[in-house]
């Protein structure tokens, strides 16, 4: 994500960039020295929050799912939670849709992916702690379809809570 900036800047040059302050040591390899940086918000380790007219999105901590400061972000007024790779599945063409309505369906997709790429349970629960107590209708993961709905949503989160990955496999 960090190597697009220079495209975005191009595309939206007065936009302001907000990035997990870990992360910020790689602009030096991105822009030149001389390039003013004003426009990158470093995103602090506990998250932030970014007003965006009267709503109010929620930077939250997702680290290790599947990179060391990733960042989920909850909108409230829509109630999406745009969660990144969590929730990612690999589906079959028979299966591919834009909405899951039933959670049980798409888990074992779910499972091979997030047993691949997340870290470990530990990083799953820290997460789940974080994103339990929301008000969330959906999950919007950046692969597969999204997670419509409460019940699927609490389901999916009790799912995550008990998954062993990445290193608890090893």
């Amino acid at each position: 994500m960090v190597s697009a900036l220079t495209s975005w800047t191009v595309v939206c040059p007065k936009a302001k960039v907000y990035l997990p302050k870990l992360w910020s040591r790689f602009l030096p390899h991105i822009f030149s020295k001389e390039r003013s940086w004003d426009f990158i918000v470093e995103v602090p380790d506990e998250g932030t929050e970014i007003r965006l007219g009267r709503t109010v999105l929620k930077v939250i901590p997702a680290h290790y799912l599947h990179s060391a400061r990733n960042f989920t972000l909850y909108d409230p007024a829509s109630k999406i939670l745009f969660s990144g790779d969590i929730g990612s599945a690999l589906l079959p063409p028979e299966k591919d849709a834009d909405f899951i309505d039933n959670i049980e369906d798409y888990l074992d997709y779910m499972k091979y992916f997030h047993q691949t790429y997340m870290v470990s349970n530990k990083a799953c629960q820290k997460w789940v702690s974080l994103v339990e107590n929301l008000e969330i209708e959906y999950i919007a993961p950046q692969h597969g379809a999204i997670i419509r709905g409460k019940q699927n949503v609490e389901k999916f989160l009790q799912w995550l809570k008990q998954l062993r990955c990445g290193v608890d496999l090893l």
